[in-house]
């Protein structure tokens, strides 16, 4: 087991609220699926400084096994109602091993193998993103 992080999972918006900021934190395991970090997983959590006024934010670290996956996702909505953001996805030595662009519904690779483009489609079917085009790199 190793630890990774420091990840700031926040809701945040901004004075006027035309601006809002989100992020969360996904835990793929290995047999089990995906998974939201409890006690078992978080080693460190103190409070973070939010991108945004008002809200709050947290930074945590957590611990992996070998085979299990750390999917980090970060997105901010602007006044015009556009959201823009990334997919991270770590390996259990905390390696940067796949990220994706997301804006206005489509996802695109950034860096790394697309042989962890998956685990980017488990994190925006998770949590509902839409998203009407996809080119992670794992299509025929």
């Amino acid at each position: 087991m190793s630890s990774i992080g420091y990840f700031k999972i926040e809701n945040s918006r901004s004075r006027s609220g035309k601006h809002v900021a989100s992020s969360t934190l996904l835990i793929y395991r290995r047999g089990i699926g995906v998974v939201r970090p409890g006690r078992e997983n978080i080693i460190e959590e103190t409070e973070a400084r939010p991108t945004y006024v008002k809200g709050s934010a947290k930074s945590i670290k957590i611990t992996l096994t070998h085979g299990d996956f750390a999917i980090y996702g970060w997105f901010v909505k602007n006044y015009m109602g556009r959201i823009k953001g990334y997919i991270s996805v770590y390996n259990h030595r905390g390696e940067l091993v796949y990220r994706a662009k997301y804006l206005n519904g489509v996802a695109r690779r950034g860096v790394g193998s697309p042989v962890y483009a998956w685990l980017a489609r488990i994190f925006i079917e998770t949590l509902n993103i839409p998203v009407s085009k996809t080119h992670l790199g794992d299509e025929k």
